[in-house]
């Protein structure tokens, strides 16, 4: 691959050059050694990557969520993760479009056993052609901001919560972590994941790990009650295209049990309207795992098609693992634009696979 460009710390500024830094590196699968940019080590150098190409909801989090590995140059990257010898790569390349293919086809032919997830319907069509299964894996939920309003029967949920709220003395404000205190937001993490079926450890991967500390460009709304105790909170991301912020993808959401049952929507129509009056285009609700499984357009793999669609209609994993059926439903009342999101793989049948997967988002 060619040397690296690494940008500097102002969007559309001109390009500095670094040069490639060799590294040895073999994975879990023992794969051969592959060269790696040392500027994708920075956080700030795929930030500024993000905001040139940053329009998908996993965009964000491919910068700066613990524990990635990176694949690219100065053009753009790839995220990825290892367990037990599979290669997991999370979402779509950080690049223009025009480069994307470039990179994925250059990563497969230096990495074996590669599963793409999450990934959109244009790159879905790359690793087609590289000889992928392609699964639809859910919906991603986007609300488009311009002309959205709050009117009508099927709104009226959302209004109902931020009137409810109101009445009763319960405000939300955006806010920096300090201000709040580090020890409040924890507080109401804890007890959130006290009531969740995954507790010892943060999920992880397909989902945006849980940052206390504040992070550049992202969003947060915090919900108090009369007596101005924290009791939950929405964290948003932003997305970025050409060097613009365009709008932002809800990613943490946290309620105390005490908190009332229409404190996330109340939070969320107060995020939307703001985001409506700064101009910004779009907001994204992330994805939906296993909803709307069809699987009609691509080669797609049995076994992935039955263990997503099983995913979704069994009682027992919406009953003891994750409610799929009701986050889908959640999101499906903000009457947003739903797109298929993709899960590729070079294997028909794999439940090793499968298991690398689940234990690389820590679900179990």
């Amino acid at each position: 691959m060619n040397s690296i460009n690494a940008p500097t710390s102002t969007v559309g500024a001109p390009w500095r050059s670094t040069p490639w830094h060799r590294v040895r590196q073999t994975d879990v699968a023992g794969e051969r050694p592959h060269a790696v940019d040392s500027s994708l080590a920075i956080p700030s150098q795929r930030l500024e990557l993000v905001r040139e190409h940053g329009d998908f909801s996993l965009a964000y989090t491919t910068a700066v969520q613990p524990g990635l590995q990176y694949f690219g140059d100065d053009r753009g990257y790839i995220s990825y993760d290892n367990r037990w010898g599979y290669t997991f790569v999370l979402g779509d390349p950080v690049a223009a479009p025009k480069d994307r293919q470039r990179l994925i086809e250059q990563f497969v032919g230096q990495h074996r056993r590669v599963a793409f997830c999450q990934i959109s319907p244009a790159t879905a069509q790359i690793v087609q052609r590289c000889k992928f299964y392609v699964n639809e894996m859910g919906i991603d939920s986007t609300v488009s901001l311009e002309g959205y309003d709050f009117r009508g029967q099927e709104k009226k949920w959302l209004r109902t919560a931020e009137a409810w709220t109101s009445r009763r003395g319960y405000t939300t404000r955006e806010g920096t972590t300090e201000p709040v205190s580090v020890d409040h937001i924890e507080a109401v993490s804890l007890a959130w994941r006290a009531t969740r079926r995954v507790k010892r450890k943060e999920v992880r991967f397909l989902n945006r790990p849980f940052v206390t500390s504040d992070e550049p460009g992202t969003r947060r709304f915090y919900f108090f009650d009369a007596q101005q105790r924290l009791l939950a909170f929405v964290f948003f991301d932003p997305l970025y295209r050409d060097g613009r912020l365009i709008g932002y993808v809800a990613c943490s959401k946290r309620r105390h049990p005490d908190a009332p049952v229409y404190a996330e929507q109340a939070i969320m129509k107060h995020a939307i309207e703001v985001f409506q009056r700064e101009g910004c285009q779009e907001l994204r609700l992330g994805l939906s795992p296993f909803a709307s499984i069809e699987d009609r357009e691509y080669r797609s793999s049995w076994f992935f098609n039955r263990v997503f669609r099983y995913g979704f209609s069994s009682r027992v994993v919406n009953k003891f693992f994750y409610n799929v059926q009701g986050h889908a439903e959640y999101k499906r009342r903000y009457r947003g634009r739903e797109e298929k999101v993709y899960f590729a793989t070079k294997s028909q049948f794999n439940p090793f696979q499968l298991a690398a997967l689940i234990k690389v988002c820590k679900v179990v």
